[in-house]
């Protein structure tokens, strides 16, 4: 039996391995942004890659909050009252 690996990668990071298992595809993470997906299975390499993004946008958007009209603000940053 010939064992199957494919490297995960999101827009900014390494984020893991896909191994094919005879079942479908066994996520090792390579970064600890993605522990919280390491050893899960998945169905296909889709499945994973499309966990891996959709961690890195859950991580990118920590910290930042939304107006009533949209707009974005860093936690650290601008408060929503103090413009104009």
């Amino acid at each position: 039996m010939t064992n199957q690996a494919f490297s995960i990668e999101t827009s900014r990071y390494q984020a893991g391995l896909a191994v094919a298992d005879g079942q479908g595809f066994r996520f090792f993470s390579a970064h600890p942004l993605f522990s919280s997906l390491d050893g899960r299975h998945f169905n296909s390499v889709a499945a994973v890659e499309k966990a891996a993004r959709r961690r890195e946008n859950e991580a990118r958007h920590v910290g930042r909050r939304q107006d009533s009209r949209g707009q974005v603000f860093r936690s650290w940053g601008v408060k929503a009252d103090a413009v104009a």
